[in-house]
């Protein structure tokens, strides 16, 4: 291809891009799904098309490239989220933080119900709360930067999502940084995480805070590498006060670590965790925290996979819908599959049972399984599909837009149908890619 062309994709990509980005973060709201639907398709489209006709990429291309997936973060810094409203509690529990409440102490509606004045928790941003009954589950790291964020802008929600966006930017620029440094960095690996659309819009976008999970992981898989065990476990424990993902994948990293090794980080990593966690060690904070976290294995269902056919099923020969039942069978499902992974997998399985491959079987485990997959949870499969060259990740990076149809026309419906489609295209293509891989 000659270097004019090459140009010429490279300009028209950029500005399609921009373009996008900005009507997907700026202009489209989540109820209008066929916009959306139509908006994210070409945008995915453009960016598997550009690794399909330009396989290979110079260093000066690679770093163009890798500015354009800066300034698309960039162009969402200053937009409201209009795929989620995940942020109006982030800033409700930043409030009381600032005000000297503890923010697990009592869900939102107890401070409306009994009439208890709080700077900054107004009945308008109380509206907006989509679980206003619950108590919050945000760790102890998420917790601090929404007291930062509320602190530097008490009268803005405007503002202090800019400044939880900053945060969120960092990440992902760090994230890109460490890419970098991974052996053959200057590759189409680095671009794909760059130039995701799932990973620009849900990220910094949306300000979900999967993305400093990410780049935590990240550092601390790449300091478990270099044999750095204190600071890979600090990292890990930092990304658990995140998000409360890491421990899923502690079993997988003992065992090959080996049994002295992988104690020693278990040790390490409880120990950061004990000081991380310490202002949430009160026996009434912690029920209220479970008490959430079970009512969400229990109650709440969105775009889920074997949950839904196990529901089903159920249904189908019972004629009930055993919502309280299945969703804890599936934790359990998910716990035994991640531990007999560890067991069956040897530390010197070939390339591609690494820590990231292992890891990856893992949280794809446990999303099956899971009774609630928002599409910011399909980032960190993404990640350690990258690291382990596993495709499945970046097809559903695209097809997981298919569960905003939930929200069409401003209701809350599940169109099975098009879950349907999300899982049967993506397992579809999963088993086609191992297929392939054990042929090869």
């Amino acid at each position: 291809m000659s270097g004019s062309i090459r140009k010429i994709i490279h300009y028209t990509v950029s500005a399609a891009c921009c373009g996008l980005t900005v009507f997907l973060g700026y202009y489209v709201d989540r109820s209008e799904f066929g916009w959306l639907l139509a908006a994210y398709a070409l945008f995915f489209g453009l960016y598997i098309g550009l690794f399909l006709v330009q396989k290979d990429f110079s260093a000066a291309e690679t770093k163009g490239y890798l500015a354009l997936g800066v300034l698309l973060r960039v162009l969402l810094l200053f937009s409201l989220p209009n795929l989620s409203d995940d942020f109006y509690r982030f800033i409700w529990d930043g409030h009381l933080t600032v005000a000297g409440n503890h923010p697990f102490s009592h869900p939102p509606s107890y401070f409306i119900d009994h009439q208890i004045a709080v700077p900054g928790l107004t009945p308008a941003l109380f509206a907006q709360l989509n679980s206003p009954d619950y108590f919050t589950v945000y760790p102890p790291v998420c917790q601090g930067i929404f007291a930062l964020a509320v602190w530097l802008s008490p009268y803005s929600v405007w503002g202090a999502v800019v400044v939880m966006k900053l945060f969120l930017l960092a990440s992902e620029l760090g994230t890109l940084w460490l890419l970098r440094r991974e052996p053959g960095g200057l590759n189409n690996k680095v671009l794909l995480y760059a130039l995701n659309p799932l990973l620009i819009l849900e990220i910094v976008g949306n300000c979900h805070f999967e993305g400093l999970m990410i780049f935590l992981l990240l550092a601390g898989w790449q300091q478990l590498q270099r044999n750095r065990l204190p600071a890979a476990a600090t990292l890990w424990a930092l990304a658990t006060a995140t998000k409360l993902l890491p421990p899923l994948f502690l079993p997988l990293g003992w065992r090959r670590l080996g049994w002295r090794r992988g104690f020693l980080f278990q040790v390490l990593f409880a120990g950061a965790c004990l000081l991380l966690f310490w202002p949430l060690f009160d026996l009434q904070v912690l029920r209220n925290m479970s008490q959430s976290l079970e009512l969400y294995f229990r109650r709440f269902e969105f775009n889920a996979s074997l949950y839904y056919v196990a529901q089903a099923v159920g249904h189908w020969r019972t004629g009930y819908y055993y919502v309280t039942i299945v969703g804890p069978l599936m934790g359990l499902l998910t716990l035994a599959g991640t531990l007999l992974l560890a067991w069956r997998t040897p530390v010197s399985a070939p390339a591609r049972w690494t820590l990231p491959a292992a890891m990856l079987w893992a949280i794809f485990l446990y999303l099956s399984c899971a009774t609630t997959v928002h599409p910011w949870y399909a980032t960190v499969p993404l990640l350690l599909g990258l690291l382990a060259n596993w495709w499945f990740p970046l097809v559903w990076s695209g097809l997981i837009v298919l569960s905003y149809s939930h929200y069409a026309g401003g209701g809350s419906v599940e169109n099975y149908g098009l879950i349907g489609l999300e899982y049967g295209l993506l397992w579809l293509f999963l088993l086609g890619e191992w297929w392939w891989r054990r042929r090869g």
